[in-house]
């Protein structure tokens, strides 16, 4: 099957092979986000109704798998930029497929929790490091582009997991949905191994597929743009650095956590799951149709005042979110909630190689990882205690949205720095 796979790619060798990888990254961006997330939130009442948990203890699970792949990314990011992710990603998804279905198993907690470990092992292979990195590295002018097509696996895994988790899960059980998430992320295997290469660089092409033309004197000039490249000491010695990743940190919280609760959310306004379902879809297709209004915005206007753009309306949406109780209002806030946040995985993913070149991506990724595992990890988690305790998701709602309204502050003060070898 992989050889299939890999002459369908060499049969188009007119398409840049960096598509060939977008496409990958796409679709293990809408099983990652799918099974920790979208398809995750749904399921949360139908497993906690049948295994007798309450909402914290089956959160618990996300919280632990996002600690696990966030501390695992820190040393993995040196080893993916100088090795490539294309083993990483592969095996990862051979692991991510085979928990998945483990979840479909378990009736004891230690069971449970240790199936979303190894999970949480695999996440970053697949789920952020390995397709950051991998894009970052074939993609330079195009890179906007290619983040943005990438991020709307997880928008994509909004409008159609989650309904078709919904339809599955009362006719067939919840476990049954887990047994096919899981055999999905295995589909995607040979993909990924015939795709993924380190750069463009090691099979003879350019970065977004610029070619080498000759010229008069027999030289063959690169139109390729030329990145200034930092060293990863170097990026760690800016502020830029650090208040991107705090800026990341704060609105971590919130990305992690309300599409998870959202369909619990919209049940405790006493509305049903089926209803519930509905508005994470709605959620869904506002993410879909706010990537492009942040590639253009990324165009017009750079990285750093769309981060303040994207913290800011984010954080203000949130707030906003707590007030409708009719299903019209609360699917209309959804929907703007949903393309508020459209940007938060492409501004992630473009912000450190924009500001300090891709030969360090994974580096700087892996060390900004640690800073948003806490967050990330913790977010779930923390709504779902505040709901156990006052049945109410107002107070971590507004907690996310004022944290949100600080990351803005902090990615206004980080604009991109000058390299230390650069002439003023």
């Amino acid at each position: 099957m992989s050889l299939g796979v890999q002459q369908a790619i060499d049969r188009g060798r007119r398409v840049y092979r960096g598509w060939w990888i977008v496409l990958s990254c796409y679709f293990a961006q809408m099983l990652a986000s799918g099974a920790s997330g979208w398809v995750f939130g749904i399921l949360i009442a139908p497993m906690g109704a049948e295994l007798g948990w309450t909402r914290s203890e089956i959160v618990l699970a996300i919280t632990i798998s996002s600690l696990i792949g966030g501390l695992l990314a820190a040393p993995l990011g040196p080893v993916v930029d100088r090795y490539g992710p294309r083993l990483l990603m592969t095996v990862s998804l051979a692991m991510a497929g085979t928990a998945l279905i483990g979840v479909s198993f378990v009736h004891e907690k230690w069971q449970y929790y240790l199936v979303w470990a190894v999970f949480g092992i695999a996440s970053p292979g697949f789920g952020n490091l390995g397709p950051v990195v991998a894009l970052a590295n074939w993609f330079i002018r195009r890179r906007a582009l290619a983040f943005m097509l990438f991020t709307f696996g997880s928008a994509t895994a909004g409008i159609v997991l989650t309904r078709v988790a919904a339809w599955l899960a009362p006719e067939y059980g919840w476990r049954f949905v887990w047994v096919l998430m899981g055999v999905a992320v295995w589909l995607l295997v040979p993909l990924t191994w015939a795709s993924v290469r380190r750069r463009p660089e090691d099979v003879g092409l350019l970065p977004d597929g610029d070619e080498i033309a000759p010229a008069s004197d027999g030289s063959t000039p690169s139109t390729a743009p030329v990145e200034v490249q930092w060293t990863a000491p170097e990026a760690l010695r800016t502020p830029a650095f650090w208040l991107l990743t705090i800026g990341f940190t704060l609105v971590g919280a919130p990305s992690s956590s309300i599409f998870v609760h959202m369909a619990p959310y919209v049940v405790s306004k006493g509305h049903s799951l089926a209803a519930g379902a509905a508005v994470v879809s709605w959620y869904g297709i506002g993410v879909l149709a706010g990537r492009p209004v942040y590639g253009f915005l990324i165009a017009r206007i750079g990285v750093q005042r769309t981060l303040v753009v994207y913290a800011g309306t984010y954080g203000a949406v949130i707030l906003a979110f707590l007030f409708p109780t009719g299903l019209l209002g609360i699917q209309l806030v959804a929907v703007l909630l949903g393309i508020a946040i459209a940007g938060g995985q492409q501004l992630q993913g473009q912000a450190y190689p924009d500001y300090f070149g891709r030969t360090v991506v994974g580096t700087l990724s892996g060390y900004a990882s640690i800073a948003f595992t806490l967050a990330r990890a913790g977010g779930p988690l923390f709504a779902a205690l505040a709901f156990d305790i006052a049945q109410s998701y107002v107070f971590p709602f507004a907690a996310f949205g004022i944290g949100c309204l600080l990351g803005a502050l902090a990615f206004a003060f980080a604009p991109a720095p000058r390299h230390p070898g650069t002439p003023r």
